[in-house]
């Protein structure tokens, strides 16, 4: 009888034990993701209603993901941030810097980091393995596309119109590639397999790198072919260049060619979503058995 109350007690001690610990570590969760999005705010990053977007899209990967998944996500954060800053004054001279200093806005939040968020959600119950990886080739896609855009507009020959690489077009313009920025698509893409294979995100081989290299190069050159293909094109009327942001120097953008409905951001999650497609198709063909 004293056996089977004392067996009964240290049950009941390791529950509580349990609630407490997933407690604890639900919290810090919890907290972890406030605090990056209010240094995010704090550091004009993000715009104050960018903050609400942020603890979204960090919630939904750290508590889908875990913490490995959450440190990818702020990996490509500074990535975006430190190339975007990175003569930044140069850029603006060109028309083709981002505004209010590189402050990214709730819909540029959401459509770089809903993809991944909705893979983290997955899985929960989903292929975890499968899963990840398209986390990965999500993630590799909108940082080679924030690194390869920033370079790009640093090159010293004007960019080529990726369907029709013999025409030349203003920096900024949708669909304009250059060497600097498929580099720096390729460096990003990079960081970001080589911190997953660090954290042990995937595939538990080198393997993780090229595929997220590939899932983020050849998203980003998808978003380039939209951009170049079927995405709203505009200009400012004040300053008459050319641009994708719906606003710009405070005045709404006039159309001039493509899809009205099809702008950056939207382009922007369909390119994620054909990474994170693209990295799972090689790592099947990597891995068969995966």
């Amino acid at each position: 009888m004293h056996h089977a109350l004392l067996e009964g007690f240290l049950q009941q001690s390791r529950a509580r034990r349990f609630i407490l610990d997933a407690v604890v570590i639900s919290s810090a969760k919890f907290f972890l993701v406030l605090a990056f999005a209010l240094t995010a705010v704090l550091l004009k990053t993000i715009d104050g209603r960018g903050f609400l977007a942020s603890a979204g899209v960090g919630f939904a990967v750290i508590y889908g993901g875990g913490f490995s998944w959450f440190v990818i996500v702020a990996v490509f954060f500074a990535l975006g941030v430190g190339f975007t800053l990175y003569k930044y004054g140069y850029k603006r001279e060109l028309g083709a810097a981002q505004e209010k200093g590189g402050a990214r806005n709730w819909p540029n939040i959401l459509a770089n980091g809903g993809a991944a968020s909705a893979f983290a959600i997955l899985s929960f119950s989903g292929p975890r393995l499968a899963l990840s990886i398209m986390f990965l080739g999500a993630i590799s896609t909108a940082a080679a596309d924030t690194v390869a855009t920033e370079l790009g507009l640093l090159s010293k020959g004007k960019p080529r119109l990726i369907i029709d690489p013999r025409l030349t077009v203003q920096p900024g313009t949708s669909g304009g590639v250059t060497p600097l920025g498929l580099l720096g698509a390729g460096f990003a893409s990079l960081v970001i397999g080589c911190m997953a294979l660090f954290l042990g995100i995937g595939p538990a081989d080198v393997v993780v790198v090229p595929v997220c290299v590939a899932g983020g190069v050849l998203g980003a050159c998808f978003d380039s072919l939209l951009g170049a293909g079927v995405q709203r094109k505009g200009y400012c009327i004040v300053c008459m260049k050319p641009t994708e942001a719906l606003k710009h120097c405070g005045e709404p953008t006039r159309v001039s060619s493509g899809v009205v409905f099809v702008e950056n951001n939207v382009v922007n999650v369909l390119a994620t979503a054909v990474g994170a497609v693209v990295a799972l198709g090689l790592l099947l063909v990597l891995i068969p058995t995966a």
